[in-house]
């Protein structure tokens, strides 16, 4: 019974001993001062967030007889003059995951070490050190179908530009050995002026109306069916829509596509954090010009591990080595607004990786024979 005895301490010795030298230990890197060989580094997610904005801009061109849009087809407040407007079209707003520079921990594999390192990579649960960063676009503009240097207008009469008027001249003839003024009418070529041009266009307007009413309404001369009164109809509309033009003016619409991003921290959540300007003259602009107001970035953390606080204080405890053990965080939800003034333009609920909580999973739960803990990437 004395040598059973002994046998099963010094069996209990060597198990303890094995245990102790085959754990898997993690470090935080700040409190590392030489690396092992096999030693592994590996950081946490960071989240930044990314708004795409969208804008259209619209170019104002007057027609050149918008002063008479009243008197001859009485249309009031026809532009008179070049005008830019601005109108922001859509926002949406995403997130992607970055290594956080702040938590790189090392960790020093031993023994029995066959869990998925790769899937945590995958999962975006961890990072390795050497992962690339994500290539942005932040701050870039997008646009086109600027109308430039281009002459706007070119068909302003189906009538010549110019008149023609009879101008009488006197003429000394002379008769019997008299000399008499004996008038002479020649006709001469004016320009005509733009009142009356703009009143020629608008009775070509009245004319289209008027031979379109014909043919929809059967009076024509020639009437066409189907398909070729289809056609018709659709000329006699872009020929009037092009003649209206030349009092209501032209406008040329391009869309523009502005991307912004921005890394929060627990301090930007009471603090709105201005990320763009905008203009209705101006259009988008960069967060330090002031042509434009502001608009406001504004986060409501939604605290869904605060219960989890406690951890943290076990964790931060200086030379603490954590055996069989992996740091990972729980990422907390915060709800993002864009806010115009007073007005909400924009909101979304996303995970936010750096107002979560820092914690630890044990490695058994990760090999690959084990099934009790599955990682996927949440589909915001």
């Amino acid at each position: 019974m004395k040598i059973n005895k002994t046998l099963l301490f010094l069996l209990f010795l060597i198990i303890v001993s094995c245990k102790s030298t085959s754990e898997t230990r993690v470090t935080p890197l700040k409190q590392v001062n030489n690396l092992s060989e096999n030693g592994i580094i590996y950081g946490l997610p960071k989240t930044t967030l990314r708004f795409t904005v969208e804008a259209k801009r619209t170019e104002i061109i007057p027609g050149p007889y918008a002063e008479y849009a009243l008197k001859y087809l009485g249309i009031e407040n026809a532009p008179e003059e070049e005008a830019t407007q601005w109108q922001i079209t859509n926002i949406s707003i995403d997130s992607y995951n970055e290594i956080d520079p702040e938590q790189y921990y090392v960790l020093e594999p031993s023994g029995k070490f066959n869990f998925d390192f790769l899937k945590l990579i995958k999962s975006g649960l961890i990072f390795p050190v050497n992962s690339k960063a994500t290539e942005n676009m932040a701050n870039e503009f997008f646009g086109d179908t600027d109308p430039g240097e281009d002459i706007v207008f070119t068909d302003l009469s189906v009538k010549q530009y110019v008149g023609n008027e009879d101008v009488t001249y006197y003429k000394r003839v002379q008769r019997d050995s008299v000399f008499a003024r004996v008038p002479v009418v020649k006709k001469q070529y004016v320009q005509k002026s733009f009142e009356e041009k703009a009143e020629e266009a608008s009775n070509f307007i009245f004319m289209i109306r008027a031979k379109r009413f014909e043919l929809i309404s059967g009076m024509a001369d020639f009437y066409p069916e189907g398909k070729s009164l289809e056609v018709a109809i659709k000329k006699l509309d872009n020929l009037e829509d092009e003649y209206m033009s030349l009092f209501i003016g032209k406008r040329f619409t391009s869309t523009y596509n502005a991307v912004f991003e921005f890394t929060p921290s627990e301090s930007d959540i009471n603090q709105p954090y201005i990320l763009f300007r905008f203009s209705e003259d101006k259009g988008v602009l960069q967060p330090n010009d002031l042509r434009g107001r502001p608009i406001l970035v504004e986060m409501e953390k939604l605290d869904k591990t605060k219960n989890l606080s406690f951890i943290v204080n076990d964790l931060n405890k200086e030379g603490s080595l954590y055996k069989d053990k992996l740091f990972y965080r729980f990422p907390d939800q915060a709800i993002i607004r864009l806010i115009d003034g007073k007005k909400k333009i924009a909101d979304r609920k996303l995970n936010i990786e750096q107002f979560g909580i820092i914690t630890t999973i044990p490695t058994i739960f990760l090999m690959d024979e084990e099934n009790f803990i599955e990682f996927y990437q949440d589909k915001k």
